[in-house]
């Protein structure tokens, strides 16, 4: 028997690091700087994957046959999240096309993991039709026609043969209109066997004034570096001032009908939540996290509604809410900006019952086929349920008992010894997980305890003691691993700082007095530093507590 049971414990564990190796398998991400190219420019392949892979033992075979490369670099980087270490390592390489068209960055691989194909497209070789010139200046504007509000893109390139000292371009001002500078790209390119080195210089551009937005004309003074040095350093030769015109921007007035308050044109919008745990499975005194997150490509952050007043949850009785603060993002993207804006909120039922969170409904303006359109988030339900009450384990009655005095005693016996090998089977079973229970544990009681500890902290920094009460019982439970179902029963196992807190929200809440409790803040402070009951290692769930 014992065998027998330790080998079926070595086949789960074997399984389980199986199911965690697949869960768990690191990946390698690949980008470039640009997906559409000229014959014989460069672009920026940038492979990152975390501190286990080894990037520099990449099989770059398959990417030679339509690319040369250039040069290549490899950095790493390490930062602190949430007091987690995390370490990622990065490959950039300087691509040249072989030939034009549709080509492809192939998927690489190392360590058995593989990057994502990317198409470029490579545009016939440019012919140069300015003589022996070295230099050149260009502004470059995506859009002539915009909306209100609406991003467009300014490109301000630089290509140079020679070697150029204090190259300066004129600083980009505009009245009526929100200006944010873009990543700077650098690259080579190859013109007529020459090669030429490549500089751009983008800008996101928002008009905010309908009516004509002028983009002023731009200068690029240099000198010239030529061979060789001087006494005095580098030998400087003539003065460079390329200009090129203005450009007029036509900006059109938000149409007269789009029904929304807040004027919103981008390329793409989307708005989702999601849920710590599912909202339609829940029981009283349970916690949820609801997290709704917009997001538009060609905005700023700035520009984006509050979703605060999309939420709908402060609205339904039985379901106490704790939002959080709302936080906002924008994130640089080829095509411009892409913001952002998320707001997280937790849902305590204080009730049982069935409530539904209203459609969110967003309306914006689709500038890519210039029609208006929303976007909707479907309504939620929120099931409530009471708590389930385990009934008492009603004693085992045995085969033999359950047998007519008639029956033969061979059959007795053998129900008899069935009874007892399960019996044996069970306890190992038990022993098993009572002396691990320690140790596979940990993970998911803390996935468990987060969304309640947040909720707690919000409770208690409004004094609101019965919400408090529901969510410290739950906490209790988790902590000390042992059903804790009444304030009293919490106080005959916690320290004395932690019980008398616990005393002071106890006669708060019956004192029918909604005002008398306000050591919401003391009670957080004991339940954070409550140690583990009867614990012996150094487990230490106090990271978990939110502090801010």
């Amino acid at each position: 028997m014992k065998t027998f049971a330790g080998s079926l414990m070595r086949i789960l564990i074997l399984l389980s690091l199986m199911v965690f190796s697949a869960i768990t398998v690191a990946e390698i991400r690949s980008e470039v700087d640009r997906e559409t190219i000229g014959m014989g420019e460069s672009l920026r392949l940038t492979i990152t994957g975390d501190a286990s892979e080894r990037l520099d033992q990449l099989d770059l075979a398959a990417l030679q046959f339509d690319w040369e490369i250039l040069s290549s670099s490899s950095s790493t980087n390490t930062s602190f999240i949430n007091g987690s270490r995390s370490t990622t390592r990065t490959l950039s390489l300087d691509l040249l096309p072989l030939r034009d068209g549709i080509l492809s960055i192939p998927s690489l691989s190392t360590g058995g993991n593989r990057t994502t194909p990317i198409a470029i497209t490579v545009n016939p070789q440019t012919v140069s039709t300015g003589g022996d010139d070295s230099i050149r200046f260009s502004i470059e504007i995506d859009k002539l026609d915009v909306y209100i509000q609406e991003q467009l893109i300014l490109t301000v390139t630089i290509e140079q043969a020679i070697n150029l000292d204090g190259a300066e371009v004129t600083q980009l001002e505009l009245n009526g209109a929100i200006v944010e500078e873009l990543t700077r790209r650098n690259f080579q390119r190859q013109i007529n066997g020459r090669l030429w080195r490549v500089t751009q210089l983008r800008y996101a551009i928002y008009p905010q004034q309908r009516g004509t937005l002028e983009i002023p004309s731009l200068s690029l003074t240099a000198r010239e570096v030529l061979p060789g040095r001087s006494l005095l350093g580098a030998r400087l030769g003539k003065r460079f001032r390329l200009s090129e015109d203005a450009i007029d921007i036509n900006v059109k007035p938000v149409p007269e009908n789009f029904p929304g308050d807040v004027w919103l044109p981008a390329a793409s919008l989307e708005l989702a939540q999601s849920w710590s745990t599912p909202p339609e499975a829940m029981e009283i005194g349970d916690s949820t996290t609801r997290t709704l997150t917009l997001a538009a490509e060609g905005l700023l952050s700035s520009q984006l509604p509050s979703i605060t007043s999309m939420s709908g949850s402060s609205k339904i009785t039985g379901i106490r809410v704790y939002p959080d603060q709302e936080s906002s993002d924008q994130i640089e993207r080829t095509g411009g900006f892409l913001g952002q804006r998320t707001r997280s909120e937790a849902l305590v039922a204080s009730g049982s019952g069935s409530w539904t969170l209203p459609e969110v409904r967003v309306a914006w303006w689709n500038t890519e086929t210039d029609s208006l359109e929303f976007e909707i988030l479907p309504s939620t339900t929120i099931s409530v349920g009471n708590p389930v009450v385990q009934s008492p384990v009603q004693p085992i009655t045995s085969a033999a008992e359950a047998q007519s005095t008639a029956a033969p005693i061979w059959l007795n016996v053998l129900a008899g010894i069935g009874w007892l090998l399960a019996l044996l089977f069970a306890c190992m079973l038990w022993r098993s997980h009572v002396s691990k229970a320690s140790n596979v544990s940990i993970d998911s009681t803390e996935e468990t305890l987060r969304p309640l500890l947040t909720a707690m902290k919000a409770s208690t920094s409004q004094n609101d003691a019965p919400a408090t009460r529901q969510l410290l019982l739950r906490w209790a439970t988790l902590h000390y691993q042992q059903p804790v179902r009444t304030l009293d029963q919490l106080k005959g196992v916690c320290r004395s700082v932690l019980a008398d807190e616990v005393s002071t929200l106890e006669t708060a809440i019956y004192s029918q007095n909604d005002d008398a409790w306000t050591r919401g803040a003391a009670l957080y402070r004991a339940v954070r530093d409550e140690p583990k009951l009867g614990a012996t290692d150094s487990t230490d769930y106090r990271a978990l507590y939110p502090t801010s």
